[in-house]
């Protein structure tokens, strides 16, 4: 892992020693410490300099709870397809327990706390294990071979009464120890300059952190498409308006008189309302390619949410695809096709990018035969991939 973090901080203290503090990314062989560290960045405004291990853990589950029910990405190694990542374990054992409690939506943080809190005596054996190493681990580059050997050994009463000893000498080390009866209620306390640096440099240092957790993710999740766009951001990314891609479908219906219609249900649709579905779910693509859409109802459009159909629909949603795609390249109306092939081509920067799909699908002279075999193939290949991170199947 460490030959693959390629972005350092740009700073400078006089006071600080920058270096070790870029040094607490690595050894990062479960990425416990990029969530973590990103925890304890989200809990230090607010004047807070001192919180529990639990706060931290609560806080690193909320954090990556996105990143794993609804990305569906893996945050480490499994076995016989159980997670051994105890965060990711701790998510997905948090999400079985309370799924009947939970919408379509993303919950909001003070959603996740409660479910956290109220499923927490389940949750607790991957919580103790969380705090088995990283705490420690993380703070390995500030320390000698005394604190490291206390480290190594488990030794972590003997390591904090080093800590704390070392504290008091050395205030420039960036976080002490408090110990406690019970590991989850251990605290950590942010030394007050490296905090004041925290917060001054606050947006850089979480932009360096999630760079550098993303390129980790992407290393264990490496079919996954788009897995930057996936973690980065802090704010929901706005996805750009399928409207041209709508138009396109709208004047097949205006210049055909044909009603458009569900290839889940065979349901006409009405061409004032009607959604495009993203056959294998957004969430996993990171695109909006008319090749993995389809006209849908808005309710069944938002009743199959970030979930997979099942295989079967394939068939038709080629057989769909490739009406569209004879009206516009196979049409014997040359006007119609003229007309189309307008509305086609302002799709091209959104909805045309795959390589496959320009050179080999949307060309003419394809035989439904032909055009059948091509996005079907591709069409595959995502889906099957989008199976074995275990998106959830959706029933009609």
């Amino acid at each position: 892992m460490d030959d693959m973090i390629k972005m350092s901080l740009p700073l400078y203290s006089n006071k600080l020693n920058i270096k070790k503090f870029e040094n607490l990314l690595s050894n990062n062989d479960q990425g416990y410490k990029f969530f973590w560290l990103e925890a304890i960045m989200k809990l230090i405004p607010n004047d807070n300099d001192m919180f529990t291990f639990e706060d931290i853990i609560d806080e690193m589950i909320v954090g990556a709870w996105k990143t794993v029910t609804h990305y569906h990405l893996r945050l480490g190694h499994t076995v016989n397809g159980n997670a051994e990542n105890f965060l990711e374990h701790a998510i997905r054992l948090l999400y079985d327990c309370s799924k009947g409690e939970l919408s379509n939506k993303i919950p909001s943080k003070d959603r996740l706390l409660y479910l956290i809190k109220k499923y927490n005596d389940k949750l607790l054996d991957d919580k103790i294990h969380l705090t088995d190493y990283v705490p420690y681990r993380l703070i390995k580059p500030f320390v000698d071979k005394e604190g490291k050997a206390f480290i190594d050994k488990k030794n972590y009463g003997r390591f904090i009464a080093y800590l704390n000893a070392f504290t008091k000498m050395d205030n420039e080390f960036f976080y002490d120890i408090i110990d406690a009866a019970s590991p989850l209620q251990r605290r950590i306390h942010i030394n007050e300059e490296w905090r004041e640096f925290m917060m001054q440099n606050y947006a850089l240092i979480m932009g360096w952190i999630r760079y550098n957790k993303a390129i980790f993710i992407q290393d264990r999740n490496p079919s996954v498409p788009g897995v930057m766009y996936k973690i980065a951001p802090e704010i929901e990314v706005k996805h750009k308006s399928l409207k041209n891609a709508r138009e396109l479908w709208i004047a097949t219906v205006n210049l055909t008189g044909n009603s458009l219609y569900e290839i889940y249900t065979g349901n006409e649709l009405d061409v004032k309302v009607f959604d495009l579905d993203h056959f294998v779910p957004r969430s996993y693509v990171s695109n909006d390619e008319l090749w993995n859409l389809t006209p849908a109802s808005k309710s069944l459009n938002t009743s199959k949410n970030n979930r997979l159909p099942d295989k079967r629909y394939i068939k038709e949603f080629v057989k769909y695809n490739y009406y569209l795609y004879k009206l516009i390249f196979d049409n014997d109306d040359r006007d119609m096709a003229q007309i189309l092939m307008r509305y086609f081509e302002k799709c091209e920067n959104q909805h045309l990018n795959a390589i496959w799909a320009t050179e080999r699908l949307y060309i003419p002279g394809n035989s439904q035969e032909q055009f059948g075999n091509v996005l079907e193939e591709n069409l595959s290949l995502v889906y099957n991939s989008a199976k074995l991170q275990e998106y959830e199947m959706w029933v009609i």
